[in-house]
């Protein structure tokens, strides 16, 4: 027990003091946040410069006040366990912090979940598990609210790039951790991160999908052509608002085509859909049912298939079409572009180019990682199932290991630089957060359907129907994303005349016909009756008797 000082993987000593703590008979390591100093001497026993020392110093003082605080929890752990049996009446088994991964793993579920999003749960409790024993913790009722708050304040500090976590993803940690935790702990024993608030920093905005106007649907559809999925998945989205995995699992007992309706129940919310059948959309559904094979459950047999055993492949083709659409020219692939040679052949080349580039040793752990994998033949699926690294994040630091090392043992089986235009087109760069938010994606044909049907005039209370929403918050809140100039037409003719410059005439004209009564309308436009004429004519069309003239 006492201070040491630690080696990475790369054989390099890491930066800070480390601790070492034995309570109840278990060493935990603890990072005591202590910049080394100075030179170290070739062990601890030995003494190093005056810089060393002194940073050894401010270690010692920051030890001794772990071990205190060590110490003081475990005597308050089994105070607490003590009470609850007390209340109680029955001895309560604590929970090890070691048990919380397996909690998430078999938690149940009432419907299926992304096997990726399972994966990250399991590796954001787990990395506060490795934390806290860090810290000398064992057990889930050795977590206190001030350990919860300080678990959280680390995910504020920037990251090797400089990147700073959204404030959403902060919350997201620490709604799983916390979750996991409410199942551990006793009844009676509160959640310590019930009370921790987290804070939204400076540039944290936003993004929403961007909808698209009638051009761009136009551009879209053509450049998605080539590729039948896509485009039906497209027109799918488009004329309903589905969800992805909704329109991909749509089924044929869901289709009425004679009706012209859809009648389904969504998987996320379990609404009752009742969706009429748009003429682009009654195309594709005869077309697919005119080659349907008999027993077929699904409209789209392959995109069902697809995204039951690659869900990112469906998404992948549905950007590819936005970057087909969106995307700048691309540039003359160049002359010198080497040949196409298997990592497994030239992996040592790489290696060695990515240990001798400059980059965050994170980064480049992950990447000596993901390079030694595809090199062995893990595809991209499995690399995402036990790395929990989405396919994109696969693809660039392999892109950027293969041009460090000048070689190429990636096949472009599309067209080439296509993934770099799905980046360029469908991501955008943000201020806070560690990746680009999503500017185009299937979710963005939904955003593109509510916005045009509230455009129209169709009522919200309906809309909210026809998606599935609960609320009418939801639907303006997260859908609902108009264009300056698609409003400006309304807005200049609503606006007063000393905003918009015009006369009072070309105002007039420009705002919608006032509603007025119809008995009044009739009754003007006989202008040769007199007026105890127009009061009788009046009262008659309004289904009273008058007698002489009317009543002021």
């Amino acid at each position: 027990m006492g201070l040491e000082l630690r080696r990475g993987r790369d054989g390099q000593l890491l930066p800070h003091w480390y601790g070492r703590i034995i309570t109840d008979g278990r060493a935990s390591v603890v990072n005591l946040s202590v910049p080394m100093a100075g030179t170290p001497p070739p062990n601890l026993r030995e003494t190093g410069d005056e810089k060393f020392e002194a940073s050894r110093a401010k270690a010692q003082v920051q030890f001794d006040k772990e071990l205190t605080k060590a110490r003081r929890k475990g005597r308050d752990t089994d105070l607490v366990a003590r009470i609850i049996e007390i209340k109680t009446g029955r001895k309560w088994k604590s929970t090890k912090l070691e048990a919380l991964p397996d909690l998430i793993r078999n938690e149940p579920h009432r419907r299926s979940r992304s096997q990726q999003h399972e994966a990250w749960k399991v590796k954001t409790v787990q990395n506060f598990v490795d934390w806290a024993r860090g810290r000398g913790l064992r057990m889930a009722l050795d977590v206190t609210p001030e350990l919860a708050e300080e678990y959280i304040a680390t995910f504020y500090e920037p990251d090797e790039e400089e990147r700073i976590r959204t404030a959403e993803s902060v919350r997201k940690v620490k709604a799983i951790v916390g979750n996991v935790l409410s199942r551990a702990l006793p009844e009676g024993v509160e959640n310590p991160f019930k009370r921790v608030t987290v804070e939204t920093p400076d540039g944290d905005k936003v993004f929403n999908r961007e909808p698209l106007n009638a051009v761009e649907i136009e551009r879209l559809l053509e450049a998605a052509a080539d590729d039948r999925t896509a485009c039906d998945l497209i027109v799918t989205g488009l004329s309903t608002g589905l969800r992805r995995g909704d329109a991909c699992r749509l089924t044929w007992k869901s289709v009425d085509l004679k009706s012209g309706v859809l009648k389904l129940t969504t998987s996320k919310t379990r609404a009752e859909l009742y969706l009429p059948v748009m003429p682009r959309l009654r195309a594709v559904l005869e077309a697919r049912n005119a080659e349907r094979e008999e027993g077929a459950e699904y409209v789209f047999p392959e995109a069902e298939l697809q995204l039951r055993t690659n869900p990112s492949g469906v998404s992948w083709r549905i950007k590819r079409a936005f970057a087909l659409a969106f995307a700048k020219p691309p540039e003359a692939k160049k002359a010198d572009e080497p040949e196409l040679v298997p990592l497994s052949e030239t992996l040592p080349t790489v290696l060695q180019a990515v240990r001798a580039a400059k980059m965050p040793a994170g980064k480049r752990e992950k990447m000596i990682d993901l390079l030694n994998r595809y090199a062995s033949g893990q595809s991209y699926r499995v690399i995402q199932q036990e790395k929990c690294i989405s396919r994109g994040g696969i693809s660039i630091l392999l892109h950027q290991a293969q041009e460090l090392a000048n070689v190429r043992f990636l096949p472009d089986a599309q067209a080439p630089g296509i993934n770099a235009a799905i980046r360029d087109v469908t991501r955008e760069k943000r201020e806070v957060g560690l990746k680009a938010a999503s500017k185009y994606d299937f979710h963005g044909l939904r955003t593109t359907f509510v916005t045009l049907a509230l455009n129209a005039g169709i009522g919200v209370d309906k809309l909210k129907a026809l998606t599935g929403h609960n609320t009418v918050e939801v639907v303006l809140k997260h859908y609902f994303k108009p264009r300056g100039t698609e409003v400006a037409g309304e807005l200049e003719a609503a606006l007063p005349d000393v905003l918009t410059g015009r006369t009072q005439t070309e105002a007039k004209a420009a705002l919608p016909a006032p509603k007025t009564d119809p008995v009044a309308d009739i009754v003007a436009q006989i202008g040769s009756l007199s007026e105890d004429q127009r009061a009788a004519l009046a009262s008659m069309l309004s289904g009273r008797k008058v007698h002489g003239r009317a009543r002021a």
